[in-house]
């Protein structure tokens, strides 16, 4: 039997006992428990996925650096796939980007004066929409650092994965983030004037966390999602929720998220 099928064939199976109880419990929060049994169930397959399976590849880690130059302001865009994504703000002066990439990194850099369109994607015999599907264990692991000195927009789609993001001391503008069957947690910018945020999500828990300072306005569109907005820092408004004096902040975050069945935190 094919592994993707007993993956997703469980996935539905947890999902259909969480609105079972969700019905029948009333009051009883079955979102919460869906998640931390999501992600051992994930821990499980990497664990034990290896001897259902067969026998898995051996991803070679490749090393990236991509100077800065005169390069004033830069759209990247990371075509992640599946497995581990870890980005940060430690890239050292004169570096747009340096990271480590399981299984190798296929890279393009176009130049247009002093701006620059960087993308990166798993090599062709590598990537994957999800990792049930893959052919080695655990999935690719990202890890990369981007630079602090330039105005950034940041373009990610990942699959069946886990995304950690510290964006707190870059300077980013636009964030947009495509993701399936994930766990994203991610730490908006703390000092980089209006950041505009859009989160698309299908059966995934997408965390947000918007540091001490920074406004913010948020719109949610949701199927079956548990949604879940600080009221006192984010109070309902009427599109949504918003910060008081969201108009006149220094630094502010405005954040859409359209999810299918899944879990949004905003805090």
């Amino acid at each position: 039997m094919r592994r993707g099928s007993i993956f997703w064939g469980s996935i539905i199976v947890l999902l259909g006992v969480v609105l079972l109880i969700d019905q029948l419990v009333p009051g009883f929060n079955a979102w919460g428990i869906f998640w931390p049994l999501l992600l051992i169930l994930m821990g499980v397959w990497f664990l034990v996925g290896r001897n259902l399976v067969g026998a898995s590849s051996h991803l070679v880690s490749e090393q990236v650096v991509v100077p800065l130059a005169d390069i004033r302001q830069a759209r990247i865009r990371l075509q992640h796939g599946a497995g581990r994504l870890d980005v940060n703000a430690a890239a050292a002066p004169g570096t747009l980007l340096s990271g480590s990439f399981s299984g190798g990194v296929e890279q393009n850099l176009e130049r247009s004066a002093e701006s620059a369109r960087l993308s990166l994607r798993a090599r062709g015999d590598t990537f994957f929409a999800g990792w049930p599907f893959a052919s080695m264990q655990g999935g690719l692991q990202w890890n990369i650092s981007l630079s602090r000195e330039i105005p950034l927009q940041l373009e990610l789609e990942t699959g069946a994965s886990e995304s950690r993001l510290d964006l707190q001391e870059l300077r980013v503008s636009e964030l947009t983030i495509k993701t399936g069957a994930s766990s994203s947690t991610i730490t908006l910018p703390g000092n980089a004037g209006q950041t505009r945020v859009v989160v698309q999500s299908g059966a995934a828990s997408v965390d947000l966390f918007v540091p001490q300072g920074v406004a913010g306005r948020i719109r949610v569109q949701s199927g079956l999602a548990g949604i879940h907005i600080d009221p006192n820092r984010f109070p309902p408004a009427a599109s949504g929720y918003e910060t008081p004096g969201y108009e006149n902040a220094a630094n502010k975050v405005d954040i859409s998220v359209e999810t299918g069945v899944g879990s949004v935190t905003v805090r």
